[in-house]
């Protein structure tokens, strides 16, 4: 059985708290272990030895409170034919199954939620599509149903969750969990989304521009891989980027780094338009695509998708319209390769249904204006990638807050 006290504070401790001296040092030999288990799947107790350095009496102390909280049990040993003399060994793995995390994809148009174990694994998701614009409070309201049709699924009740992530167009507060300014979804700026949704669940949350996490799951699980430097463009109605240093988020003094759809392209600024888009996605954006094609004689009653994806089929009239756009884009999109110089730019978003005829004109047009075109590549994840994102945004909170806080936490900025 879990103890649920001793899920707090960033560490595992005990009903009375931390303690100090000998409780303390109990605390971080434990941190340790749990480190080593989660490293390698299983693990015997001589592996843990060798890994953490401790002696067996501390190693098996360890395992015997990580077993009580319910974090660690004993398995079936992973070659099971091999013969075996005297009494077989202990097999340790860690419970992924012990808590669950939960990502959410909050955009304009839809409401997409992910439940995942502590390794990650995604084990439910449920999605809603949104029409028209909402109050803040409605749409609170549906990002909660949604969230509890996926955990029902499972069955998972809130109180197993370990940490929420949350992706939201627009600029946000991380430290605060809050939206700064979402142009793209009304009144949903100057909102305190983690503190609102914080009343729903008993556990962490974070809030993170949705596509700063959907370069953090294309680096996790995606076309990212072992990019150092990357930029992914999420291109579709709207348009944004965001960008990794070093393997590290770069959010920028206000947290607006890669807002690519704001750049102005003309001599005169035209600032945000009616509808909230800046003035590049205006030019450029998955409505502009659609508008052109339509302009050139392609079906009027046809919609974006059916446009990108007869680009992709190479209809004449769907190619022109993505090769504007891809023109038009190249010209914002330049700059930002120019500063960074990233080894790789991953396009996501709907565009990626044009497929090979995007990429094509995006090396292009990219070539003509940056000094170094660097490789191009389409999303792996398509519409799961900003929920995804989340998701490791939340793992990344949870493992903080398992692992004791004297031990080398992560970093859900390192992805």
């Amino acid at each position: 059985m879990l103890v649920r006290d001793r899920w707090c504070q960033g560490v595992l401790v005990t009903q009375t708290g931390h303690g100090s001296g000998p409780q303390m040092l109990r605390l971080m030999n434990c941190a340790a272990v749990l480190s080593a288990i989660r490293a390698t799947g299983t693990a015997r107790v001589t592996d843990l030895i060798r890994a953490t350095g401790l002696s067996r009496p501390t190693v098996s102390a360890a395992v015997s409170t990580l077993m009580a909280d319910g974090w660690v049990e004993e398995t079936e040993a992973p070659d099971p034919d091999l013969p075996r003399m005297g009494r077989p060994a202990r097999v340790l793995r860690f419970r992924a199954d012990a808590r669950y995390v939960l990502g959410i994809d909050v955009g304009p148009h839809k409401i997409y939620c992910v439940v995942a174990d502590l390794s990650g694994t995604v084990v439910s998701h449920a999605r809603r599509d949104v029409d028209g614009p909402r109050t803040h409070a409605q749409l609170l309201e549906q990002v909660k149903a949604t969230m509890r049709r996926a955990l029902d699924a499972v069955p998972v009740p809130s109180s197993a969750l370990a940490a929420v992530g949350i992706g939201t167009p627009g600029v946000v507060d991380d430290q605060r969990g809050a939206v700064v300014q979402a142009p793209s979804i009304p009144g949903w700026s100057s909102l305190e989304l983690g503190g609102l949704f914080r009343r729903s669940v008993e556990c962490s949350v974070r809030v993170e521009n949705d596509v700063n996490l959907a370069v953090m799951a294309e680096r996790w699980n995606g076309a990212g891989g072992a990019a150092e430097n990357l930029i992914l463009v999420q291109w579709g109605a709207r348009v944004g980027a965001a960008v990794l240093v070093h393997g590290q988020l770069h959010r920028g003094a206000h947290g607006a780094a890669g807002e690519l759809g704001f750049l102005e392209l003309d001599e005169e600024p035209r600032g945000v338009q009616p509808d909230g888009l800046g003035p590049l996605e205006s030019a450029a954006g998955t409505a502009w695509i659609l508008r052109r094609a339509v302009s050139l004689g392609f079906d009027d009653g046809a919609d974006a998708a059916a446009v990108l994806t007869a680009a992709a089929d190479g209809e004449p009239r769907a190619l022109q319209a993505v090769e504007e756009a891809c023109a038009q884009l190249s010209r914002g999109l330049a700059s930002f390769v120019s500063a960074i110089d990233p080894e790789l730019v991953i396009i996501g978003g709907s565009i990626a249904l044009a497929g090979d005829a995007v990429l094509a004109s995006m090396r292009r047009h990219l070539g003509r204006r940056a000094l170094v075109t660097p490789r191009l590549e389409l999303s792996q994840l398509g519409d799961d990638a900003v929920a995804l994102g989340a998701v490791r945004l939340a793992l990344a909170d949870a493992e903080r807050r398992l692992l004791d806080v004297y031990a080398a936490p992560s970093s859900a900025e390192q992805v």
